[in-house]
């Protein structure tokens, strides 16, 4: 059998490409695709069969019990919360038997910092990032982030909820 060398190269360059852009990123059950460039997959697919685990929206845990509400040190600025959030999220899926990997779908909602007047999605992104697309956690769910007026408690700048499945 004789190979056309340069039909072949083709062939694998256009796969590397393929590859590239797609990423397919399999959490233990969801097929996430997107650009490799990008922190957040395009779509996820899941086989059927699967179970979906839902959590309520989530809000900061005080960083500082004892300060009031309204003392901008009890719960910090937006990545300080969302790290906050993104860790309650971790615990509250390893007490059903899940992991972060497990996630395949986010809704997040900032609202303006009290400080600044801006919506942080940059201290968002950045506290995101060190729980997902890690070599620890390469999934990256599909996630939809919103700008909000505020949320119920205004001293609280990002609410999350997030989606994970398992067999």
């Amino acid at each position: 059998m004789k190979f056309n060398i340069v039909k072949v190269k083709k062939i694998m360059i256009l796969l590397m490409f393929v590859s590239f852009l797609t990423n397919q990123v399999s959490a233990q059950l969801a097929i996430l695709k997107g650009p490799e460039w990008s922190i957040i997959s395009k779509t996820a697919e899941l086989p059927e069969g699967s179970s979906l685990f839902f959590t309520s929206g989530l809000t900061a845990s005080a960083l500082a019990d004892s300060l009031e509400d309204g003392n901008y040190e009890k719960y910090g600025d937006t990545e300080a919360q969302s790290l906050s959030i993104l860790a309650q999220i971790e615990k509250t899926l390893e007490e059903e038997g899940l992991m972060l990997s497990d996630v395949f779908a986010m809704k997040v909602f900032v609202s303006a910092d009290s400080k600044t007047g801006e919506h942080d999605f940059k201290g968002w992104n950045n506290a995101y990032k060190k729980y997902f697309g890690t070599d620890d956690n390469p999934s990256k769910p599909v996630r939809a982030t919103v700008g909000v007026a505020t949320l119920v408690n205004p001293h609280k700048f990002i609410e999350i909820e997030v989606i994970a499945a398992k067999i």
